[in-house]
């Protein structure tokens, strides 16, 4: 995989005033944990302070840096235009969320799409069909069935899953945080195809040649993805003043859809007629009302051209034939 360092740094002209955790602050919550020394990616080597129980630690200090440059980029990059949050492993899945919709920015927190970025053009059809299903389940169905109904709620989840973050994105985003840029690989290698900068929170498994803005820490305790995550989401919310993303995040797999019946569905099916009974004829609960009449049944006796002869016709018969007898 090419390296992703086509981008400029940012400009300092402007300081960003989102506050930076500090070293006491991280050790708090345990970013300076790398993984296993077996594990390790000697590139990683700068950013390492020393091993501990064959774990290797993260050099707290490096990861203060490199997070100030960080958030500098960010808050620039979201002044002029949209910054995309990644991050589908379970540890990271919620925070990337919560955060992203706090401050505006478009996400990927189950699954990442492949061609999200590479066949963008393709992948927007798919956005826009989303949208569609979700117009239609609020304002009503017409003229569908409940199975069909539950086809199409099958269809959401599975679009849902995939692009509930990004369904408002008209255009690349300007960067992407992505968290462990190991296990993401697939949206980092798209992004370094489409030449976005990357601010990525990397362990001490990861290589930091192809990130842009790499954070060294540790990727999978909760704790140290909150605090950095929520960092990265306050320069982001600092760049777009309060604006970015407005989310409108629903589970519509729970919601009743109310089913609108056409104009064609509401007439009898069948010849039914109205009329007005006679007044004099009509009973006081029906006066002024108009009256269905149903159309009658055909009888049995009559569709088969008269042959057959109801019981009460036979025991006339044979009445009257007792009588000539007689």
């Amino acid at each position: 995989m090419a390296e992703n360092k086509d981008t400029k740094k940012p400009s300092t002209a402007s300081k960003s005033k989102v506050e930076i955790p500090n070293v006491k602050d991280m050790f708090k919550a345990g970013v300076q944990f790398g993984h296993e020394t077996s594990r390790w990616n000697p590139k990683m080597r700068k950013f390492l302070y020393d091993v501990k129980g064959n774990i290797h630690i993260i050099d707290v200090t490096k990861t203060e840096a490199q997070l100030k440059e960080a958030v500098q980029f960010l808050s620039e990059a979201a002044a002029n235009g949209n910054v995309l949050f990644v991050g589908t492993k379970k540890q990271a899945s919620n925070i990337v969320k919560d955060n992203a919709v706090n401050c505006g920015a478009h996400f990927t927190n189950q699954r990442w799409a492949g061609g999200l970025l590479t066949n963008f053009k393709k992948v927007r059809e798919s956005f826009a069909r989303l949208r569609e299903l979700e117009t239609l389940f609020e304002k009503g169905v017409e003229g569908r069935t409940k199975y069909e109904i539950s086809l199409m709620k099958k269809e959401w989840a599975k679009l849902s899953r995939l692009y509930s973050g990004v369904k408002t994105l008209e255009q690349m985003p300007k960067a992407m945080v992505i968290v462990d840029t190991k296990f993401e690989k697939s949206a980092v290698a798209e992004a370094v195809k489409m030449h976005i900068p990357i601010v990525g929170i990397i362990d001490s498994n990861s290589d930091p040649d192809l990130i842009n803005y790499p954070i060294p820490a540790n990727d999978d305790a909760i704790s140290s993805i909150t605090l950095l995550v929520k960092t990265l989401a306050a320069a982001v919310r600092e760049g777009n003043k309060g604006g970015g993303v407005k989310h409108h995040l629903k589970d519509y797999a729970k919601v009743e859809v109310q089913i609108i019946r056409k104009e064609s569905d509401s007439d009898d099916a069948s010849s039914a007629v109205d009329f007005d009974m006679p007044e004099g004829n009509t009973p006081k609960t029906f006066k002024g009302k108009k009256i269905v009449k149903a159309p009658q049944k055909t009888s049995k006796a009559k569709s088969s051209g008269g042959k057959s002869k109801g019981i009460l016709e036979k025991v006339q018969e044979e009445k009257e034939k007792a009588k000539k007898k007689k």
